[in-house]
């Protein structure tokens, strides 16, 4: 667990608290969302700053039109450009249509935009018919938070407002942070943090790691045992449990999905029904739709997890 070092006694009091926690800071062009459990990072979100949010419906307009893979370029009405796939023969450049924004901007490509069934003939040109939902509405929703700390003012307004206006959230505490000495940002770690979990290895408590290989067809995991160590001898089934548990962490932070396959430490087969159990309580934890398909003869571990928005590398720099 990374603990920063704070001097300043004001700080001290937020790095030692404990109970589930939404910390809300900005990086560059993006706002991020930390969730945080007794201080454990358990989720990461991401809204990147002046863009539409996921969800978004509007009035578009066709900028051009690509028949060769039967998609169009559509401008949004913040004046960004979206792509939509399979697009109807008669769609032409300059028409206005109504579509919702599937898939947000990353690493360069555009956000992704679907039609949608909206009477649009007496709405203004490149108008907003209904903003998606903030990440914090979907994380207020998701968790009940002992308290969430951000040092963007707006955005503590936004919530505390729809905090007043809501009748099914109860908070304890939204705070402001603006302490001049430790940022909000040092004070939770945040880059190291992100860094971590992006690594290609994560290193357990045991001594065992983990590494992560994320493709364009599937991602593979990779279980290590720990190093010889004389004081203390873990069983491998008590490793493969420890890696599981850091592995779905990791896949709520990465937001990683499809396919996924996870090559555990050779065990009795006695043992690989207890690990199979742990891996199904697991799945029921995740934020996205998560099944434990099986474990193979060979030992790997066979799960599939929906596709919900981005992966955090190709948030990342």
């Amino acid at each position: 667990m990374i603990k920063p070092s704070v001097k300043n006694e004001d700080a001290k009091k937020y790095v030692n608290s404990s109970g589930l926690e939404l910390v809300i800071v900005k990086k560059d062009d993006s706002i991020i969302y930390l969730v945080f459990e007794n201080k454990e990072l358990i989720d990461i979100e991401f809204d990147k700053e002046n863009e539409l949010p996921l969800g978004t419906k509007c009035v578009g307009k066709v900028s051009k039109i690509a028949k060769d893979i039967n998609s169009a370029y559509i401008l949004l009405p913040d004046k960004s450009k979206a792509f939509l796939k399979n697009i109807p023969t008669d769609l032409k450049c300059e028409q206005n249509i109504a579509v919702e924004i599937t898939r947000v901007s990353s690493k360069g490509k555009l956000p992704s935009v679907s039609l949608i069934d909206e009477d649009i003939e007496h709405r203004v040109d490149l108008s907003i018919i209904e903003y998606g939902p903030k990440t914090y509405e979907k994380l207020l929703f998701r968790y009940k938070f002992d308290r969430i700390l951000t040092d963007i003012d707006n955005i503590f307004k936004e919530i505390k407002e729809f905090i007043n206006s809501s009748n099914v959230i109860d908070l304890s505490e939204v705070i402001l942070y603006n302490d001049l000495m430790v940022s909000l940002s040092t004070l939770y770690s945040v880059s190291a943090r992100l860094k971590e979990a992006t690594s290609k290895v994560i290193w357990l408590k045991s001594g065992a790691n983990i590494v992560i290989e994320e493709t364009s067809a599937f991602t593979v995991i990779d279980v290590n045992s720990a190093k010889k160590d004389n004081k203390k001898v873990n069983s491998f089934l008590e490793i493969n449990k420890e890696a599981a548990r850091e592995i779905f962490r990791q896949m709520n932070l990465r937001n990683l999905s499809g396919i996924i396959l996870i090559d555990f430490i050779n065990l009795e087969r006695e043992e690989y029904k207890i690990l199979l159990d742990e891996l199904n309580v697991l799945a029921k934890l995740q934020k996205s739709f998560t099944k434990v398909v099986d474990i193979t003869a060979l030992g790997i571990a066979e799960i599939t997890r929906k596709k919900e928005g981005v992966t955090l590398s190709d948030i990342v720099k």
